[in-house]
């Protein structure tokens, strides 16, 4: 079996600074990065079933409980 090590509530693991990592450094080193056809494609889905819910919904509201708006 293996013992996990736990830490007291007061007591923080210290980072050096040197090792903290730093998001705008990390983000400037990254490659542009285009999106994939397929990946178009979903967020094309999520977006066009989201709005088609969006009025399925409001409809439905609507429809069954009319006394609520």
């Amino acid at each position: 079996m293996s013992e996990q090590t736990v830490l007291p509530p007061e007591e923080e693991p210290v980072v050096p600074a040197a090792e903290e990592p730093r998001l705008v450094e990390e983000l400037k080193k990254m490659e542009y990065e285009p999106l994939l056809p397929v990946e178009k494609k979903l967020i094309a889905y999520s977006i066009g079933l989201g709005i088609i819910l969006l009025f399925v919904f409001v409809w439905i509201s609507q429809t069954f409980f009319p006394g609520q708006h």
